[in-house]
């Protein structure tokens, strides 16, 4: 007879009891992040989802536990999202913006955790924290796959790739820090991965004799819209023509009238003088 694991154990006492693991890593990480990992303890989580001490120990063996269950939490919903736009048959350059889209999409629904995530990992133990290295290895690894086939294909500039993941998904993370939804004049998902996929493909994107183009997401709905920019530029340079017109034909009377009043003969184009005939010789 096959002894059941202590991970199936937790599993088939967290289906009996009614409790899932999504709920139990949530409450967890909402505490943490409000309380601080040191300050929340296990009474603190036991209470909040109505349990007893001695009754959470048939989820989890320890609280280092259960911060590392969050990190890897974390890490199957970004990666499942974001792992599959590796392989679409789409340039470097559109798979990356859409990786960006998507990693920031789940870390904007998953605030608290990453708080807990980003701010706790120096308190896991050394063999827990050397398992949350490689989630993030291999998650920065899908990156640096994207990077480095739009580097071959000369979609992106030669360089760093592992620097430029690096500051990618840096920045992609720390909206954990200011991005508050609950606030009315906060920026959307679409906002700020436009602006993020933007700021990475100027800084990155080789672009044939140093023109460029927006990385902005969505893409545009319609031809209307996505030429809606260019149109307004042509018209505002109609409108700077129309001025500088104006202002030459002002300046073209104003110095008809001040020859007219000083009695020069006005004349539109002076006609060049006619050259004089060469004389032949014996003339």
């Amino acid at each position: 007879m096959t002894t059941p694991s202590p991970a199936a154990d937790r599993a088939g006492d967290r289906a009996g009891r009614g409790i899932s693991r999504d709920v139990l890593l949530s409450t967890a990480a909402e505490l943490f992040a409000r309380k601080g990992y040191r300050a929340t303890t296990l009474d603190d989580i036991a209470s909040e989802l109505g349990l007893k001490k001695a009754s959470l120990y048939h989820y989890i063996r320890s609280k280092d536990e259960l911060l590392a269950d969050i990190y890897q939490q974390i890490f199957d919903r970004i990666e499942a999202e974001v792992a599959p736009l590796v392989a679409l048959d789409l340039p470097a350059g559109e798979r990356l913006r859409r990786m960006i889209h998507a990693h920031i999409t789940v870390v904007s629904a998953e605030l608290p955790s990453l708080s807990v995530v980003f701010s706790e990992e120096s308190e896991l133990p050394a063999d827990l924290q050397r398992g949350i290295r490689h989630r993030k290895r291999a998650h920065e690894a899908l990156f640096e796959k994207v990077i480095a086939e739009g580097q071959r294909e000369g979609v992106f500039r030669p360089g760093s790739v592992r620097l430029r993941v690096v500051a990618l998904l840096g920045m992609c993370n720390w909206i954990y820090k200011w991005l508050r939804p609950e606030q009315a004049d906060q920026v959307t998902v679409d906002e700020i991965a436009a602006e993020f996929a933007q700021l990475v493909e100027s800084g990155i994107t080789a672009f044939p004799n140093g023109g460029g183009r927006s990385g902005a997401w969505p893409r545009f709905a319609t031809l209307d819209e996505a030429f809606e920019p260019a149109q307004l530029a042509v018209n505002r340079m109609r409108a700077e023509l129309e001025r500088l017109e104006t202002e030459l034909s002002d300046a073209r009377e104003r110095l008809r009238d001040g020859l007219a009043a000083d009695g020069k003969p006005l004349r539109a184009v002076d006609a060049p003088a006619a050259p004089t005939p060469r004389r032949k010789r014996g003339q």
